[in-house]
């Protein structure tokens, strides 16, 4: 199963994945390019090499000190890439509740806490749902409060990050052992973003999202989900005969499996149709 919500996340994510791919690769070719002109260019300032540049003057360094300002760059560069992409899953956390509260309004009880992923984890718990393992919620926060040290230009670690690494790093290493190759949750060097360890972030946060999409799928009520695709298909009321009841059904069976991955009954729907939208 899955929500509506899943395709749209999982598009937004992986462009930025793409656009960092081409930040890279804009990156190498000046490298490679850089390489080709050779040392003797290296007291030159930009604009005397990259004379077609127009920003060439607005750096205006010495080819020498090029690859120290990229290097500048590159550590704000996978800083920002990552602090998009949780912005991105922080948005998909609050609409997914938002979508449980709709197809599930019996049950929702929202539980208000400042950290939004506890929040998420509580709001499951009081909602009578299943929650995902504590590991993702921990995962989460973890790359909240490196985005947050990013975003806030911190230059010590917090005592609260710091007893996050230590009670749990060990765990989320095993963990997500499977997909990272350099990030390493027992390090307090976090405050600034390495390329290997920011690509291995953004991996886990796009896994990430399709655990949550797949757990919260999973609680919806399929009475539920037919209500919700049901106030979504027939906003116009109109007359009910048992021709538009079986077109009505069969409507809604072939949208919850494109939209939820889900079989829906006919007795399930059949109800549902047979009120909404009626005349």
């Amino acid at each position: 199963m899955k929500s509506i919500l899943l395709g749209k996340y999982i598009d937004r994510l992986a462009s930025l994945n793409d656009q960092l791919c081409f930040f890279q690769f804009n990156r190498n070719e000046l490298n490679k390019r850089l390489l080709e002109f050779g040392p003797k260019v290296g007291n030159l300032f930009t604009p005397d090499v990259f004379a077609q540049n127009s920003m060439s003057t607005r750096i205006n360094v010495k080819i020498s000190d090029l690859p120290t300002f990229q290097n500048l760059n590159q550590t704000f560069t996978f800083g920002a890439y990552l602090s998009t992409s949780y912005e991105v899953v922080s948005y998909y956390i609050k609409d997914s509740l938002e979508l449980l509260n709709l197809i599930n309004p019996a049950t929702f009880q929202l539980t208000d806490n400042r950290q939004l992923e506890e929040m998420y984890r509580l709001t499951l718990i009081s909602s009578n749902c299943t929650v995902v393992p504590i590991e993702i919620i921990q995962t989460l926060k973890y790359i909240r409060l490196r985005r947050n040290h990013f975003t806030h230009l911190g230059h010590e670690v917090s005592e609260h990050f710091k007893n996050l690494i230590t009670q749990s790093g060990n765990n989320l290493n095993t963990f997500w052992s499977a997909a990272i190759t350099k990030l390493d949750f027992t390090s307090l060097d976090v405050l600034t973003f390495k390329e290997e360890e920011t690509i291995d972030l953004l991996k886990i946060l796009r896994i990430i999202v399709q655990t949550l999409d797949e757990n919260l799928a999973s609680n919806f009520s399929h009475d539920g989900i037919a209500t919700f695709l049901s106030n979504q298909e027939f906003p116009k009321p109109q007359r009910i005969n048992i021709d538009v009841v079986q077109k009505r059904i069969n409507k809604i069976q072939a949208i919850g499996k494109i939209k939820f991955g889900i079989n829906l009954s006919e007795n399930t729907i059949e109800p549902v149709v047979k009120t909404i939208g009626v005349k």
